[in-house]
């Protein structure tokens, strides 16, 4: 299990240096020795999208959640890379993943805000501001969630409002 530990600790170095190509090739390897490790497939999925391989991402993270089904980051993700595609069909599977993240464990904040950034960009500005505020009430130190929910307040004029979670 240490190595395990350190071989995920040297990919994520490699991945966080923008080594991608070398942070997939690692990751795959280590896969093939820990097959049953779902977060190796969490982790695969998000440098194949960091590198645009989203079909390929979509498809690593559907198999992390045949091992476990209840890993909450998985749906998160992928509703990130339908978020992105900003179509109706994909919007509405990406809320999907986000609710289902946040059924499975409500106390992540990223599935909140994303779920909040969803709704503002279709104009559902109270439910936004909600999930937004569920994000701070999980971690009151998570910025991402004050700056959106300053910057609806922003859009929709109230000033103090976005002052105040600024």
């Amino acid at each position: 299990m240490d190595k395990l530990k350190s071989n995920i600790q040297e990919i994520l170095s490699i991945y966080k240096s923008g080594n991608l190509t070398k942070a997939e090739k690692m990751t795959e390897e280590l896969i093939e020795s820990n097959s049953k490790t779902v977060f190796l497939y969490n982790l695969l999925g998000l440098i194949l999208a960091d590198q645009k391989k989203n079909s390929q991402a979509i498809k690593i993270y559907e198999k992390g959640l045949e091992i476990d089904p209840n890993f909450a980051m998985i749906y998160n993700n992928l509703g990130l890379l339908f978020f992105n595609k900003q179509n109706e069909e994909s919007l509405i599977k990406a809320e999907k993943y986000y609710k289902k993240a946040i059924s499975i464990n409500d106390k992540i904040v990223e599935p909140h805000t994303n779920l909040g950034n969803l709704y503002n960009f279709i104009n559902k500005t109270e439910e936004s501001i909600e999930c937004y505020k569920n994000a701070i009430k999980i971690n009151p130190k998570f910025s991402y969630a004050y700056y959106n929910l300053a910057n609806i307040y922003l859009e929709t004029g109230n000033l103090k409002e976005a002052e105040v979670n600024l």
